[in-house]
């Protein structure tokens, strides 16, 4: 009998093992927070917002500015870039495409973040696992195939090639990856950072590809992925859920994706999980925890819950969910 219960205990062991492999990483790295900056100079907002990673809408309705959104000298805005860093390589760059983000580690380390434009719906940026192929400074634009029959198409005519200079679309630095027809490059439109309007291509403000550009060699790896939601645990155990756009429209339930991944990693009851149902439907790009506080009298009360794979406080939130689910849309 003794023997057959160690049995179980293994093959118990295993399945939640094999469970926790099979469900999307839970990452373990919260970066960015709340900051209070003052403006040194007139700007736009959508640029500021860009330049510190976050939403310009976010930024614009946590400071009460409104139309035409310009930032005056001497403003004081709070800024929150708090933010889940996706790890899924040691070295290289990771590009998640709902985030509108680039990612840079090397040699195990984190180094920063870039804000980007993707592609369009209509000609969105592949995922996958690719690597730079090749890197130009002052690049010439041969005008692809494809682009010039889109063009064609609207009535317009395009040149075969674009030589370096102000009119080149593709800027002072070109990253070419392994993936058909795309490049991680410069843009002669700022403007375009933070949408998805590109042919396909990565595009980053030119100041931000300046500093990247020296530090990646051909042959860098390039993994680029498509998570609208990220759910992180710092070590001290505290819980961070971000939520973005579902930009191309894929088939998610963000409710199920968030069920799934707290069975898979046992968190289910370390969740605070009426803040995560509000984190989920703002879709604010921020990370915002969601840790579920328990007094200190309580902690082994809750590891115990965490045992059982539904516990009431669950089945009180898989009732809310079902009653609210349709008020949340992808």
């Amino acid at each position: 009998m003794r023997r057959l219960i160690y049995l179980i205990l293994i093959l118990l062991w295993a399945a939640g093992a094999q469970a926790a492999a099979e469900a999307p990483p839970l990452y373990y790295l919260i970066a960015g927070g709340e900051e209070h900056y003052e403006v040194e100079r007139a700007v736009a907002l959508t640029r500021l917002a860009v330049q510190k990673g976050v939403m310009w809408q976010v930024l614009a309705r946590e400071n009460q500015i409104e139309k035409p959104y310009r930032l005056k000298a001497g403003m004081v805005l709070k800024i929150d870039s708090t933010h889940i860093v996706p790890h899924e390589l040691g070295h290289g760059l990771v590009i998640n495409l709902p985030e509108l983000k680039l990612y840079h580690f090397h040699q195990g380390a984190y180094q920063r973040r870039y804000s980007l434009a993707v592609g369009r719906p209509s000609w969105p940026t592949p995922t996958g696992d690719y690597y730079i192929l090749n890197k130009t400074k002052n690049p010439t634009w041969t005008v692809p195939a494809s682009i010039k029959a889109a063009m064609a198409a609207r009535g317009r005519q395009m040149v075969d090639s674009v030589p370096p200079g102000p009119g080149n679309p593709l800027g002072a630095y070109w990253l070419g990856t392994t993936a058909p027809g795309v490049g991680i490059h410069a843009t002669n439109s700022p403007w375009s950072i933070g949408h998805y309007v590109s042919h396909g291509c990565i595009r980053m403000l030119p100041e931000e590809i300046a500093d990247l550009f020296p530090q990646v060699e051909v042959g860098t790896p390039v993994k680029i992925i498509y998570q609208p939601l990220k759910l992180g645990m710092t070590y001290s155990g505290r819980i961070y859920l971000e939520a973005h756009p579902n930009i191309y429209g894929k088939k998610l339930d963000p409710q199920a994706w968030l069920e799934t991944m707290a069975k898979s990693h046992e968190l289910q009851n370390r969740i605070d999980w009426e803040k995560a149902l509000q984190v989920l439907k703002a879709r604010e790009g921020v990370a915002r925890e969601i840790t579920l506080e328990v007094k200190k009298m309580d902690l082994w009360s809750t590891a115990a819950e965490e045992t059982s794979s539904l516990s009431p406080r669950r089945l009180s939130f898989r009732a809310s969910l079902h009653e609210k689910k349709s008020k949340i849309t992808w």
